[in-house]
Formats: C-alpha cells, sequence, structure tokens
C-alpha cells in the first residue's frame, strides 16, 4: 500500500510490519514537525479511532493512505469547540433525562445516561491529551482559567462516578438527584470556565 506524507509517497507492505512502519512514520512526523496526529484517510474514508483495528481488518484491499496532521494551536481549537457544543447540548437535555429518571426508566433513558457517562470520560481523555501537549500554558490565554477548567472536570468525573453505586442498586431517585443537583452544575461551572486560545 501507498503512505502519502504531505508530498511524499511511501511503499509500505500490507501486513504487520507495515502497520509497525506506519506508527514509526506517524511518531516521527509528529515529533519533528510539532504537529499531532490528526486521523487517516483510507481509499478516501476517514479514520479517527481505532485506525490499527480497521487496517488489520483491511490490510488486504487498503491501496493508500493519507496521513493528516494538525498544528497544536489547531488541534486544541477543534477539542475546545467540540467540548463547547457538547456540554451546551448535554446540559440543555439533562434535566429531561433525570426527569424521565424519576418517572419511568426505559430504553431510551438508559441510553442516554450510557452516552451521558462516555461524553463525561471524552471529556476527561480531551483535556489530558491536550494538557500532555508540549507547552499548553504557552497556547491559553489564562492558565489560571485552564486550571479553573481542570478542577471543575475533575468534580465533574467524581460527580459522574458518584452515580456508580445508585445505578446498580437502580435507585431512581438518586440517580436523577444526582444528575440534576451535582452532574448539571458540574457541567455549567465546566462551560464557564472553559479555556480559550491565543
Amino acid at each position: 500500500m501507498q503512505i502519502m506524507l504531505d508530498e511524499e509517497l511511501i511503499e509500505i507492505e500490507n501486513d504487520e510490519s507495515g502497520l509497525e512502519k506506519l506508527l514509526q512514520i506517524i511518531e516521527q512526523k509528529a515529533i519533528a514537525s510539532e504537529l499531532i496526529f490528526s486521523h487517516l484517510i483510507v481509499d478516501g474514508v476517514e479514520i479517527y479511532e481505532d485506525f490499527a483495528d480497521y487496517l488489520q481488518a483491511n490490510f488486504e484491499n487498503i491501496k493508500e493512505i493519507h496521513l493528516q496532521f494538525l498544528p497544536l494551536q489547531q488541534f486544541m481549537q477543534d477539542i475546545l469547540q467540540s467540548t463547547k457544543e457538547y456540554l451546551t447540548g448535554v446540559i440543555a437535555t439533562i434535566e429531561d433525562v433525570a426527569n424521565a429518571v424519576y418517572n419511568q426508566v426505559d430504553s431510551e433513558t438508559w441510553q442516554q445516561i450510557d452516552l451521558l457517562l462516555e461524553g463525561v470520560q471524552w471529556l476527561g481523555e480531551t483535556f489530558r491529551v491536550m494538557d500532555s501537549l508540549p507547552k499548553p500554558a504557552d497556547m491559553v490565554k489564562d492558565y489560571e482559567q485552564w486550571n479553573l477548567y481542570a478542577g471543575e472536570l475533575q468534580g465533574l468525573e467524581i460527580a459522574t462516578a458518584s452515580l456508580s453505586e445508585p445505578l446498580q442498586f437502580v435507585d431512581h431517585v438518586t440517580v436523577g438527584n444526582i444528575m440534576l443537583y451535582e452532574i448539571k452544575p458540574a457541567m455549567e461551572r465546566l462551560i464557564a470556565n472553559l479555556p480559550s486560545l491565543k
């Protein structure tokens, strides 16, 4: 298969050794250029997650892979924008989900709770990725706000973790109370402290 890296065309084998070579190319490019790997375009299909699994499952048919990198600042801006959109949407609906938990829990309500838990996990993972980038303090306008956001995120994760026991024992009232009086306010504080970039 062929890998397109900027204007360079690199041939690799369609097997495990080719996958290892691809991972090395991604790592070397990111280190050398202070860019961050964003995603792959494999024969026209954009792959953002679990690309190693996708490649292994489709080795024999892959012809061309384009590597997509972003400048660190753009990468952080994209995450912060997605975070704002997620929080705005979930804050608008969390009261409805809590009311559904109080009244009658059905499969759709359980699905919404699962999505909420996954969303909070995503918030934590993306923040830790941004925080691990070289010099995040140099990219944000106010590093104190960055730290406030980190603290609020930790509070949200603690509030979300407190759902575990009442969910396990199907304690609907406690689940609804935690959603309304702990998780929703934590999300509102989180969006209020969302950092901005220079």
